[in-house]
């Protein structure tokens, strides 16, 4: 959380010198100051009216307890790999995890970023017991989730044509920043594929991954990471949580799903979404928020004689309404492309799952302006920068 707070500082001290130029670019409407820091602030409360579920008599502790590690594969965890752990490691989690639809009604769904898990084996990793309620017919949500949507404990939520009932409302970091989380011995339950492992074990990291890489035969790349190395412990670890962006630039329904293309509400898409005339790269639409950012870094590398490395015809857009089209098969969640808080720059020379040739200068000065970078994702796609933080 403490990088949110730098990169927030850092972005507040380059919008005052870049003020006046940006000023000239942006639409009426969006004002060059009051960026808002990607991500969850350090201190973060229990939304307003939203109940959240305390065990009784639980106690904080200072023991020491073995490291936690995170396991995770693009497009998820081979068969067989979480009993094979589970055989190895005394305390293993098995996360599964996949983009479900909550319905509204009148065929307008709201996607969710959804895990399911068994409450028992996930005890080591939830030591205030926020998770026992879970139950098959219940789901549990995250503090950002239910504020979200405005929902508490008791409420019912209708997904995938189900409907559950909100046992719990529980801190983020209990359910790896995910929106909803159902019991994994739920039959109904829609999240599917084994995502990730969470894994406790006095072995040192070099050890554990030896152990962890000996046992791996998956075809897509394994990462392993100590707790304490990224914001949050699961899948797709290097990009900011879904719930996150939904509650910097706002949760939109979409109908007429066809395979990765939607519809978006257009009461979310026509005060969010702005076209913009961006140095070096032209007319852009994207997400009105995200539109500032990108002026103000496109702006900086003009001012800095750096203007050399954007390509205007490398421009590939920013807002797309889609799902990832994801080349594993596993469905991977909407695009944060549809938000309109993407962009892929040179895109020519940077293709998916290459190094790609970004200077190192362009990725710094995103970076200052509030975006991730692409090119150090597991798969990289060195082209994309997207509203959020490297984790590093």
């Amino acid at each position: 959380m403490r990088r949110v707070a730098e990169l927030a500082a850092l972005v507040g001290g380059i919008l005052v010198g870049y003020a006046l130029a940006a000023a000239v670019a942006v639409p009426t409407g969006i004002g060059p100051s009051g960026t808002p820091g990607p991500g969850p602030g350090a201190d973060r409360s229990p939304p307003t009216g939203v109940t959240t579920t305390t065990v009784p008599g639980s106690t904080s502790t200072t023991e020491a307890r073995a490291p936690t590690y995170l396991v995770w594969a693009t497009g998820g965890l081979p068969s067989g790999l979480g009993e094979s752990l589970s055989q190895m490691f005394d305390h293993v989690s098995i996360v599964r995890g996949d983009p479900v639809e909550l319905q509204l009604g009148q065929g307008e769904v709201v996607p969710l970023d959804a895990l399911a898990l068994d409450p028992t084996s996930h005890a080591p990793f939830d030591p205030g017991g926020s998770l026992s309620a879970l139950e098959p017919g219940t789901v549990v949500l995250g503090e950002t989730s239910a504020g979200v949507r405005g929902a508490g404990v008791g409420d019912s939520l209708t997904v995938d044509g189900v409907t559950y009932q909100v046992a719990a409302v529980v801190p983020d970091d209990v359910v790896s920043a995910a929106e909803i989380v159902f019991s994994a011995a739920d039959e109904s339950a829609p999240a599917v594929t084994a995502r990730f492992a969470l894994i406790t074990s006095d072995l040192g990291r070099p050890d554990f991954e030896e152990r962890v890489r000996g046992l791996y035969s998956g075809p897509a790349p394994l990462r392993i990471r100590a707790a304490g190395e990224t914001p949050w412990l699961r899948h797709g670890d290097a990009v900011l949580p879904q719930v996150f962006i939904k509650e910097a630039l706002g949760e939109f329904s979409y109908s007429g799903r066809a395979g990765a293309s939607f519809r978006q509400d257009r009461q979310w898409v026509e005060p969010n979404i702005v076209r913009v005339e961006v140095p070096l790269l032209g007319s852009v639409r994207c997400h009105r928020l995200v539109a500032e950012m990108l002026v103000g870094a496109m702006t900086q590398l003009v001012e800095e004689g750096l203007g050399h490395l954007i390509d205007p015809g490398g421009f590939a857009g920013c807002w797309n309404p889609r799902y990832i089209r994801a080349a594993t098969g596993t469905p991977a969640g909407v695009s944060r492309h549809a938000w309109g808080a993407a962009v892929d720059i040179n895109a020519a020379t940077n293709p998916v799952g290459s190094t790609g040739t970004q200077d190192p200068r362009l990725v710094e000065i995103m970076a200052a302006w509030g975006f991730s970078w692409g090119g150090r994702w597991l798969v990289p796609d060195p082209m994309h920068f997207e509203y959020g933080i490297d984790p590093g």
